[in-house]
């Protein structure tokens, strides 16, 4: 027993020794550290021109997807979980973001369109588009439900998820694009 400490010791003293001049490398900050921090943007729906459907068919491979069951969030394959759990928390900074309160589907799909086609050329990598809930709306939630179909299908959008209850909560979604 006695052995086995001054064996330790001497372990110890040893490394101690060889470590004597070095330096502990400094580590960046990670993303994680730091508070997301939210630019505000609202886009008009001013005069959209007729855009094709055909410019956001998904490709076969993007076909794939994982989605809540309530229809929350959505991934496609190759978004890892971890990436995915980031978004929902918020740890992505938002770049921009989108109101489509108090618009018809056709203009909130030509702004949803022209947001995510300024965001990509602007290299942004998350954006939050306010959808709303639909509580007051006649007709439900269709903003709601065309946005989320809209995103599951753009092939430019890797992830989506609903926000946190003080950033919009079900009436909203953080949006994760691909890198350009």
């Amino acid at each position: 027993m006695v052995k086995k400490q001054n064996d330790r010791l001497l372990d110890e003293q040893l490394f101690r020794e060889k470590m004597a001049g070095v330096v502990p490398l400094r580590t960046a900050p990670t993303t994680d550290s730091k508070a997301p921090r939210t630019v505000k943007r609202r886009c008009n729906p001013g005069d959209y021109s007729a855009i094709p459907d055909s410019s956001i068919q998904a490709s076969a491979d993007d076909q794939m997807h994982i989605d809540a069951q309530d229809g929350s969030s959505h991934r496609k394959n190759g978004i890892q979980k971890r990436t995915m759990q980031k978004l929902k928390r918020g740890r992505f900074t938002v770049d921009a973001e989108l109101d489509l309160h108090n618009m018809t589907t056709e203009t909130a799909r030509a702004a949803l369109l022209e947001f995510i086609a300024e965001a990509q050329n602007r290299t942004m990598e998350s954006v939050r588009i306010i959808h709303g809930k639909g509580l007051r709306s006649e007709n439900g939630p269709r903003l709601k439900l065309m946005t989320r179909q809209f995103l599951r299908d753009h092939p430019q959008v890797l992830a989506f998820t609903s926000c946190k209850p003080a950033d919009g909560g079900d009436g909203a979604v953080d949006v994760l694009l691909k890198s350009s």
